[in-house]
Parts: C-alpha cells; structure tokens; sequence
C-alpha cells in the first residue's frame, strides 16, 4: 500500500506546473504575450522637438508629416530660385526612420523632371533632413523600432 502512496505522490509531484523550469515559463509567457502585439502599429510616433509627446497618435503622425513637408517643400522652393527647376505635380517619397531615429529615403515616385533634377533634389532633401531638429524614433511596447513613411507632396511652381 505504500508504494502505491509513494508512487502515487511522485505522479503527483512530477505533473505539478512549480516544478516545472523558470525560464520554460518564461519562454512560454513571453511567446503568449508577442502573439498578441499588433506589429503594424507604433505606440508613438517619431517626433520632432516642435510636436508634443502627449498628442493623440494620429496628431503625433501628421506632426511629423507637416514638418517633413514643410523641410521638402521649402528645398523645392529653393531648387526653383537657385536651379531653375521647372517641376509641379504631386509626387511621394518613401523613408523610413531606423531605431536610432535617422532618416534614410527610399524612393521617390512620381518625380516627372529629369534624372539630374531628381538625384539633385534627393541629394538635397537628405541633406536637409540631416539638419532638422532632434527626431526621437518611433516605440513599440517601450522598444524604438524602425517605421516605413510615404508621404505624398503636392508642389506648384507656376
């Protein structure tokens, strides 16, 4: 009878979840708890030292849009006085902001001048970018990450 007792306390013991190891139960908490991040979304929003951290995440967004905007428009404006440029449309720049908050364009689409106005004006856009005020980068779950941006631009030089 006590073996039974014996054998019977060892299942019981051996099934506990307190015996089994801290780091399974670790690995295995945080495995739950990356299923549930939506990875699409930020918790905030690269920003500049002029947009407010407290604004909802939509104002935080169109804050830093309006102020890359404002940054390319004005070298488009200068790129007219200085290089004659004989550009107008719409066109969009895809960037991204890395981790540590630097901004790198991707692409740019829609661009109807020529090649040489177009490397020019990229050239000229990353350089400015360089020089705008302090960026802190986009979190997720308290982490910085890097974040994708297109942002459309409408210009009329007529």
């Amino acid at each position: 009878m006590r073996k039974v007792l014996y054998l019977g306390l060892i299942c019981l013991f051996y099934n506990c979840a307190w015996l089994t190891p801290k780091e399974e139960l670790k690995a295995q908490y945080v495995a739950d708890q990356l299923k549930e991040i939506d990875w699409q979304s930020v918790d905030l929003y690269p920003l500049f030292e002029s947009c407010e951290e407290t604004l909802s995440k939509s104002l935080q967004k169109e804050c830093f849009e309006a102020v890359i905007k404002e940054k390319i428009v004005w070298v488009v404006q200068q790129m007219f006085d200085q290089d004659s440029l004989s550009f107008s449309g719409t066109f969009s720049i895809d960037f991204k902001v890395n981790a540590s908050a630097d901004i790198h364009i991707q692409k740019i689409d829609g661009f109807t001048g020529s090649m040489k106005e177009m490397q020019s004006f990229e050239k000229r856009i990353q350089k400015e970018i360089a020089f705008l005020p302090f960026l802190s980068p986009a979190v997720k779950q308290g982490i910085p990450v890097t974040t994708r941006f297109q942002i459309p631009i409408e210009i009329h030089l007529d």
